[in-house]
């Protein structure tokens, strides 16, 4: 190879360099420039960008105005969701075979709660955002850290139900089945691990993020006691706020250890006391300035990826709430 071949095989390769560290560096990041563009066409490309299936139950040709540069999925569906009145969640959807989830998921996206199926879902609103600083992003649940405690073989809702509590991913499946698990799945990432523990039940799965609409309450059955039946275990959660704070980046991680610390030392204290007594205390904590700029912060963040006309519209709505509540409505 003479000199200029050799100086055509090293501009090439530093080419193919240079386009390799593009992709990777940009891979999964979303760009999103709308001006009353359809939902649908919106969730589209930030499926397609963000490598991940994104479903809705909204409308599909609900208007969205909203533009951001190259941020995180999770980022990116917190941004949608604010301007569409919505929220989005990791949810697995388990089932004997791929059958009965496409049939099930044709239900659930258009705003039903199919025959026969539950949820096990424990949100906590973006416990980690609202514990850092202004600029604290949501973290992506599919990193969520997973170390099964409970002792195999179990029933298969059993390690739902204890997933749900310990990651931010929610689980569908039909209520009546809930096959023995020999062995719990490998401690890890709850993309990895929820998988695996569906195979071993012999079952099938999909990974979805999915927008709904706000509070909404599907339908249920006699045989569907949904997740508000199930009593969460606080250690539990405890265990999930306490990984997320660990994913911090180090200059975020302190002032959310502090604050977690700080409201973890205050509801111990309320225990044992008398129903006045927690009721002052309580009273008191939410007086509390840097209690109230803490909530008012959280509050700000989301209002802010709103419209002005949104913002509005909540306003409105939280003073037709409170006159309600007066008696003056």
């Amino acid at each position: 190879m003479n000199r200029s071949q050799k100086l055509v095989a090293a501009t090439v390769l530093l080419l193919v360099a240079a386009v390799a560290h593009h992709v990777w560096a940009n891979w999964g990041l979303v760009t999103i420039h709308a001006k009353g563009m359809p939902l649908s066409r919106v969730i589209g490309s930030m499926a397609r960008q963000g490598h991940a299936r994104i479903e809705t139950d909204l409308a599909g040709d609900t208007p969205v105005t909203v533009y951001f540069d190259k941020l995180p999925l999770p980022e990116a569906l917190e941004r949608v969701t604010a301007v569409t009145d919505s929220r989005w969640r990791l949810l697995f959807f388990a089932a004997p075979d791929k059958s009965a989830i496409r049939a099930a998921e044709v239900a659930w996206f258009g705003g039903q709660r199919p025959d026969g199926w539950q949820m096990m879902s424990f949100p906590m609103g973006g416990s980690t955002v609202s514990l850092g600083d202004d600029d604290t992003a949501p973290l992506d649940p599919r990193g969520d850290l997973w170390t099964p405690r409970t002792a195999a073989p179990a029933p298969v809702q059993t390690f739902f139900k204890e997933a749900a509590q310990v990651t931010n991913a929610s689980f569908a499946f039909p209520a009546i089945w809930n096959p023995t698990v020999s062995s719990a799945p490998k401690a890890g990432i709850v993309a990895s691990a929820a998988p695996e523990l569906i195979r071993k039940a012999g079952g099938r799965e999909d990974e979805i993020f999915f927008l709904s609409k706000t509070n909404r309450r599907p339908p249920r059955n006699g045989d569907d006691n949904g997740d508000e039946a199930n009593e969460p275990d606080m250690a539990l959660l405890t265990e999930r706020t306490q990984n997320e704070i660990n994913r911090l980046p180090p200059a975020e991680r302190a002032q959310a250890q502090s604050v977690f610390d700080t409201g973890q030392a205050f509801w111990k204290s309320l225990q044992g006391l008398s129903e006045a007594d927690r009721e002052a205390a309580l009273q008191k904590h939410f007086m509390d300035p840097n209690v109230l700029n803490q909530i008012s912060n959280r509050v700000d963040q989301r209002e802010s990826m709103m419209s002005h006309q949104q913002r509005l519209q909540h306003y409105q709505n939280y003073v037709s709430r409170k006159l309600t509540a007066m008696g003056k409505l």
